[in-house]
């Protein structure tokens, strides 16, 4: 591949804090995202809109997971497409000393064809550029793995470090009627049990299990999800 740069113009990022126990490219844009309800313009750009960003600990291992472009419907599961986008850069951005810099990444980028991507994973690695500005790390891909458009995911392993890529049911559960009554002054609190306004919405997920050892083993760790442009 080319070298490119990679700029950012404007944080699609979640940030989460863990107290825990014991091919080269250059210069793209960051697009905004953050959550299920964006701005018109970040909305337009599915492909580089973040939805959420979750971490968890799995014994030893730690877990991160970036979900894009919410409010797919259910059937496109069946129609074999995937909407990763070859010109975004997606990475998890990794904090473990307290400064609010990126202090590791995993990127992941995607190559192919709409019904047959592979997403390439690259780190934890110590970034080239940190802040509003990213490009892809000199050195060899950590793991590789065929996106995953059907029922049955496709997990790759390399070096204790696993990953997928691919449609999935939205994790978010939020009661967004409730949410919005409540807003308008008519209802006070939520209903138990809820109602799932994102049951039967797809969403598209990147996650990675590895080692926290991989990671320094800190007793902390922040992590945001950024995505990127030329």
């Amino acid at each position: 591949m080319s070298k490119k740069r990679w700029l950012r113009n404007g944080l699609g990022a979640l940030a989460v804090t863990l107290s825990l126990g014991a091919a080269a490219f250059g210069s793209y844009s960051l697009v905004t995202a953050s959550d299920h309800v964006d701005s018109p313009l970040t909305t337009g750009d599915q492909a580089a809109d973040i939805a959420d960003v979750y971490t968890f600990q799995n014994g030893s291992n730690l877990v991160l997971a970036m979900t894009i472009s919410n409010v797919q419907a259910a059937p496109e599961i069946q129609l074999g497409r995937s909407i990763f986008d070859p010109e975004v850069l997606y990475q998890f951005k990794i904090e473990n000393d307290g400064d609010a810099v990126e202090d590791l990444v995993i990127q992941a980028y995607v190559t192919g064809n709409p019904t047959n991507q592979v997403m390439h994973f690259v780190g934890p690695v110590e970034p080239d550029l940190t802040g509003t500005s990213a490009r892809i790390v000199n050195g060899p891909q950590s793991a590789a793995v065929r996106v995953s458009t059907g029922e049955n995911p496709l997990v790759a392993t390399r070096d204790g470090m696993m990953v997928f890529a691919g449609v999935r049911d939205d994790p978010f559960f939020f009661d967004v009627g409730q949410f919005s009554a409540i807003l308008a002054g008519q209802a006070t609190s939520f209903n138990d049990p809820g109602i799932d306004a994102f049951a039967g919405l797809n969403v598209f997920a990147i996650v990675v299990e590895l080692p926290m050892a991989a990671l320094g083993d800190p007793s902390t760790l922040s992590v945001w999800g950024t995505t990127s442009r030329p």
